[in-house]
This record gives structure tokens, sequence and C-alpha cells, in this order.
């Protein structure tokens, strides 16, 4: 009797992956029902505990970096004011003859101006060079407004930033699922990038840094200078009311003002288009969905910028990643990293950001091949030994 060569490989991987179960000590399925609607398997109880609490040890390490990194950058400032070093905030920043101004500052001042200005400009350039690089982890690991907005968050409101993180995983989910590929432009403009162009043009109309006025980051450090003076000259000022008072009025009536107001961080997305590295990178080996073949978006679900950072099919493209690291801690296998440079992935279903030429990575088509088209292919190849031994 002749059996049929699909037949034999099907029987294969289902062998294979009955003896991965057996002894899978460090595999780890997602939980929720969404995920099991998806296709994805359920957790066993041990297993449970094991993923949560070691996503929850290295989200504290990651959320402490970042918490840490803001701290040095007030105590800093803090220094600046203590002693007469002129080392002032993230708005305008120096040493000695070493200036360095806000990106939009620097633009600002040039439109304020009229005219050609070195120092703006050489600074604007060193900033852009650095955003190159880096992309927009200012966002998440420099500024002080994510941290303050957390003073400000409700349970209610953690409840909803929760549920709209989820249903952008279950969309990417579904894209990805349905094999299709990210389709965005490369410039992707939004309320922020308007915001910004009136920035830019009130600036040139009334010839002074209009939005400098509201900035929340200046806010925040305008706030922590009027206090130290009062603390340290007893120097009361309508500052000490009226600055945090915008700042509230900013951060909590208008929420999203990260993800649909801020012009630095429109600014910071027109720049980081061409940033190709520290972008969350997938290790396909480690991967639940190449290795087990699961409907996981833990990272999707993670993400803050609602990012998809196994395929690059969220809500928003990777240009809008700040580097949080929130991913890689929510990563039930410990498969995603943030390394200098990409490279490309060994088996994929499809593209975790960009190569080492800053291509994309190409994605078989799902559709047609099935779910697991890169992964079928090896298992295929395999099983086809052992058909000849």
């Amino acid at each position: 009797m002749v059996v049929p060569v699909q037949l034999v490989c099907k029987l294969h991987r289902l062998r294979s992956a009955r003896y991965q179960r057996r002894g899978a000590g460090r595999r780890i399925v997602m939980s929720d029902a969404n995920d099991q609607k998806a296709g994805g398997a359920p957790f066993k109880g041990s297993e449970r505990g094991r993923a949560g609490s070691s996503r929850q040890g290295r989200r504290f390490r990651s959320a402490t970096a970042r918490g840490l990194v803001a701290a040095a950058v007030l105590a800093v400032v803090a220094v600046g004011l203590a002693l007469p070093t002129g080392t002032g905030t993230l708005s305008s920043m120096g040493w000695g003859a070493i200036a360095a101004v806000c990106p939009l500052g620097a633009l600002e001042s040039l439109f304020g101006a009229w005219a050609f200005v070195p120092r703006a400009l050489i600074a604007f350039a060193a900033i852009v060079l650095i955003v190159v690089v880096a992309g927009k982890a200012f966002c998440s690991w420099v500024c002080p407004i994510p941290h303050v907005q957390s003073l400000f968050k409700t349970k209610r409101r953690a409840r909803e930033e929760a549920a709209e993180r989820n249903a952008a995983a279950d969309a990417a989910l579904g894209r990805w699922r349905r094999g299709e590929k990210p389709a965005r432009p490369k410039v992707a403009v939004d309320s922020r990038h308007a915001v910004l162009g009136g920035a830019l043009l009130s600036t040139a109309i009334f010839g002074f840094p209009v939005f400098c006025l509201v900035c929340p980051v200046g806010l925040t450090f305008a706030t922590f200078i009027v206090l130290w003076r009062f603390v340290q000259f007893n120097e009361p000022t309508w500052g000490l009311l009226v600055f945090p008072a915008v700042i509230v009025l900013e951060v909590v009536v208008l929420r999203k003002w990260c993800g649909r107001i801020c012009p630095l961080g429109a600014l910071l997305s027109l720049v980081s288009t061409f940033n190709r590295r520290f972008r969350p990178t997938v290790d396909s080996k480690a991967c639940l969905r190449d290795v087990e073949d699961v409907g996981c978006k833990a990272c999707a679900q993670a993400c803050p910028e609602l990012i998809d950072p196994y395929a690059d099919l969220g809500n928003r493209s990777m240009t809008e990643c700040v580097k949080c690291r929130s991913c890689a801690d929510a990563c039930p296998a410990r498969a995603i990293t943030l390394p200098f440079r990409a490279v490309r992935r060994a088996e994929s279903d499809g593209p975790s950001g960009f190569d080492e030429h800053g291509g994309r990575f190409e994605e078989p088509d799902r559709s047609e091949r099935g779910v697991r088209a890169g992964g079928d292919e090896k298992r295929d190849e395999s099983c086809l030994g052992a058909i000849g031994k």
C-alpha cells in the first residue's frame, strides 16, 4: 500500500509536537479567551503562574530603569540649580560653550527670528542625528510626561488603556492570520503633525515660540524650578499655581496628549522614519507563533503605542516605537530583543522590522500556504528525511 507523503509528514509533525509538549519545561502558551478564539491554546495552571511572575519581574525592572533615568535627569537639573553650573533643563541645556536646545525649540527659533541662527541649526542637526540612531527613545526614557500621567491615572483609565491595547493586538493578530503585509505610507501624518505645523506657523507670525508657553515638558521643569526657588529663596510666584494647573489640564483633560497632540512627538516621528537601530526584533526560534503555532499577542498587548512588534501590523507603524521594552518584558518566551543592529530572522512568518540594510522582511503568503508557511517547509524536509530512514 502506498502512503501519501503529505499524510506521513502530518503524522510526523503531530508526533513531534506531542514529544515537545511532554518535555516543554520552558514553553508557555497564552491564556485568555481571545487567544483561544484566534487559534491559541490555553495555559496550564503551573505554567500560568511561572509566566506571570517572570513577566512581572522583567516589566518591573524595565519600568524601574525608565523611572531612574527620568529621576537622574531631574537630579542633574537640581544640581544645576543648587550649584552655579548653568546646565539648564531639557528645554535648553549646555556646558560652557556647548549648548543644546529642544529640537522643537530650535525650529521655533529659526521660524521666529526669520533668520539663519547657526547655534540653533547645529543643535537641531545634532539632535536629529541622535534620533536617527535611538529613535523615539526620548519619549519613554527621558520625557517626564509619562511619569506625570501615571500620577493621575485611575483604575478606570488603566482598564480603558488595557482594553484599547487588547483590541489593537486582536486586530494585528487578525491581519497576520489573513496574510496581510504592512501597507502604510513611509510618513504617517496625524493630528500631532497638524499641531506641529500650527506651532511653527504661530511662531513665524508672532515672532516668539508660542507653543513653549504651554509645552508640558517645559512647564514640568518650570514648576520644579519655581518650587526650588520658593524653598531656597522664599520667592513665591503665580507660577506655583499656574504651571501645575496647565500640566494637569494637558495630561488629565487632554488624556491623549502624547498620541494625538504632542508636536515634539510628531517631529521625532518624522525623523525616526530613518531609524533602524534598537528596533524590537523577534527570535523565531523562541517565539510561540513560530515554535508552538500559537496565536500569541502578548507583545502587541503590552505596547503603549499600539504597535505589533512581531509583524508590524499594529494600528501604528514601527517608526512610533519609543524603545520602552514593554514588549520584551511581556514576551512569555523571552523572544524579543532590541539590538543595535537588527538581523534577518531565520524562520519567520512575517516581518519583525527591518533587515540590516533597512529593508522590510518579506512575508510568505499565508493565505495560500497555511498558518505557518516557513515552518511547514522546514518540518516537511525533516519528515521526508524520516521517511527515507
